[in-house]
């Protein structure tokens, strides 16, 4: 979730002056995270990148640099850049298959976590090399090698065995010193490929970067006793444990409305914080206090990310 834009305090300022025993209202816009465009949700689940090592250096330097790129970015878009994301090697054997459900639970399990990306031994195309050119910076040759690679991807929380594969190529490229020779600057375009290979892992992982999108909220407040306005103006700032502290306090009485109207401002705060499941509890002890018309949209949102 993030901050956005919004007219809440501005409404509340203005509601407050309102004369009324009624329940007010006041909405604010949150930015909402989805699940990414890959159709993987990795939100609040742990997360390992194994990469498969073969005997060739270049394999090797490559797959390396690529796992840690990639799961750099993962660290970033989900745990704040902590080091969250669990890095693992393993060697390739010759025939195996690592693309099947067998292989990807098996990691599950060694690794201890809820989801698993394996990236396959690159496939390298031919060295190509251009001829010399000048620049500002001396005589270079242009050299370039295309590579594609493979992704799986499980999710043992998602209730299938279905590994997601994906496939890419790019080209790597570099500038070699022409003193070197045309073949040693052909050559030497494999000493060049691990900053190349991060930056493809870091880019790789855009795939399963989280959506935002911009959603209204409302809440429900009374003018009395000023509880209600204190719990609305640490909604109206983010800071939902404070907020429901004090809406909690207010679920102490014989007014059923107000009761309702308290209990659904903290199935909202839940929801947003991420906890679907107590969000459903709050609002459903909501609609057994005094059904409120607000209900149905918040239902609708809880049942659409619990899915």
């Amino acid at each position: 979730m993030k901050r956005s834009l919004l007219s809440a305090i501005a409404a509340l300022s203005a509601l407050v002056a309102l004369q009324s025993c009624d329940p007010q209202a006041f909405s604010m816009n949150v930015e909402m995270r989805y699940p990414s465009s890959s159709g993987m949700s990795i939100d609040g689940k742990s997360v390992a990148v194994v990469y498969l090592n073969e005997d060739s250096a270049k394999d090797s330097v490559f797959n390396e640099c690529l796992a840690n790129g990639f799961a750099s970015a993962i660290e970033k878009n989900y745990f704040n850049g902590a080091e969250a994301v669990n890095l693992y090697k393993m060697p390739k054997v010759v025939g195996g298959v690592y693309s099947n459900a067998d292989t990807l639970i098996n990691l599950i399990v060694d690794t201890g976590c809820d989801i698993v990306f394996l990236f396959d031994a690159p496939e390298f195309g031919n060295v190509q090399i251009k001829e010399q050119k000048t620049s500002t910076s001396g005589t270079y040759y242009p050299v370039s090698v295309p590579v594609a690679i493979k992704l799986y991807g499980f999710d043992s929380l998602s209730g299938s065995d279905t590994v997601r594969v994906w496939t890419g190529t790019r080209m790597l490229s570099a500038n070699m010193e022409a003193s070197l020779g045309r073949q040693a600057a052909a050559d030497s375009i494999w000493n060049r490929i691990g900053s190349s290979a991060e930056n493809l892992g870091e880019v790789s992982a855009r795939t399963f970067a989280p959506v935002w999108k911009e959603e209204t909220y409302t809440f429900i407040y009374y003018e009395s006793p000023e509880a209600w306005l204190a719990a609305a103006q640490y909604a109206s700032d983010y800071k939902w444990n404070e907020a429901m502290k004090v809406w909690i306090s207010l679920l102490d009485t014989n007014n059923p409305m107000k009761r309702s109207c308290a209990e659904y401002n903290i199935a909202t705060a839940c929801f947003l914080m991420g906890d679907n499941d107590l969000a459903l509890k709050w609002l459903n002890s909501s609609d057994e206090d005094y059904p409120i018309s607000l209900s149905k949209t918040l239902r609708k949102r809880i049942q659409t990310r619990s899915r």
